[in-house]
């Protein structure tokens, strides 16, 4: 005896009661053709790689069986005329990985329903929360730059100011846009304060 798995997509449109119709259809198929069913894993509702029959999400299932070598020719006759199966995938494994069946089908149904429907719902909060949008960082910037704009309307003292600030731009080129700012601020600041003395 050969032990193989077969991992098969169901059309994800099925509701759960139609999902275990085929997949109790497949392992009679099965049986039929000399098979017999280990272990069944249902993966739940995935996003496929590809558009498959123009279908973006497919349910997984994961077959375990033994048979001899013609059974999987068969089975995959079978598996490619059931409508309601979009792509399957069958390997040969060693007895040694072949799962063991921990849940029935019913209850592993039951669960990736509600599993699904819990990522549903909180795909559909996490779109429909709104954030409370921050000021960006470029209309402080626009605010202070106006200021400035409005200092270096002064005459010559200003121009003096702007030599000594664009030496130190060059010094220390890391400084971020809003140290410059507030630094010509500060200096444009120094040099009113100094006019008005004189």
């Amino acid at each position: 005896m050969n032990y193989y798995e077969t991992l098969y997509i169901i059309h994800p449109s099925l509701e759960s009661g139609r999902l275990k119709d085929i997949i109790l259809t497949v392992e009679e198929s099965l049986k039929k053709i000399g098979g017999s069913p280990l272990a069944m894993e249902l993966w739940g509702k995935r996003k496929l790689a590809y558009f498959i029959d123009k279908q973006k999400y497919g349910t997984y299932v994961l077959l375990h069986y033994n048979g001899e070598g013609k059974c999987t020719g068969k089975f995959a006759v079978e598996l490619e005329q059931n409508p309601n199966i979009l792509a399957y995938l069958t390997t040969s494994i060693e007895k040694k990985n072949v799962l063991e069946q921990v849940e029935d089908l019913d209850t592993q149904i039951a669960g990736k329903t509600r599993e699904s429907q819990r990522t549903e719902s909180s795909s559909e909060r996490t779109k429909t929360t709104e954030t409370k949008p921050t000021e960006p960082a470029e209309v402080k910037n626009e605010e202070k730059s106006v200021k400035v704009d409005e200092v270096k309307a002064d005459e010559e003292p200003l121009e003096a100011t702007e030599n000594e600030s664009d030496k130190k731009d060059t010094a220390d080129d890391e400084t971020s846009p809003e140290e410059d700012i507030e630094s010509k601020q500060k200096n444009a600041d120094e040099t009113a304060a100094v006019s008005e003395e004189e």
